[in-house]
């Protein structure tokens, strides 16, 4: 999670209205398959909840990945 995108040195953002994002891995068998990715144009728009259903979705979306 970044609060605030403006404050990361080496972030590369796809707009520049991007304020704040949360990326979450999709993992099966140790191995990083893809990634949820989303950006806000509002800062610290993401929280703990939001990392937490996002790993939890990151996780059932694994099992369907072949």
């Amino acid at each position: 999670m970044i609060d605030d995108v403006a404050e990361e040195k080496n972030y590369i953002a796809c707009s520049i209205y991007v304020k704040s994002e949360i990326v979450v891995p999709i993992i099966k068998n140790q191995i990083v398959v893809g990634q949820i990715d989303i950006d806000s144009h509002t800062p610290a728009a993401f929280k703990q909840d939001d990392q937490q259903l996002l790993e939890k979705i990151c996780r059932e979306l694994a099992i369907y990945i072949e």
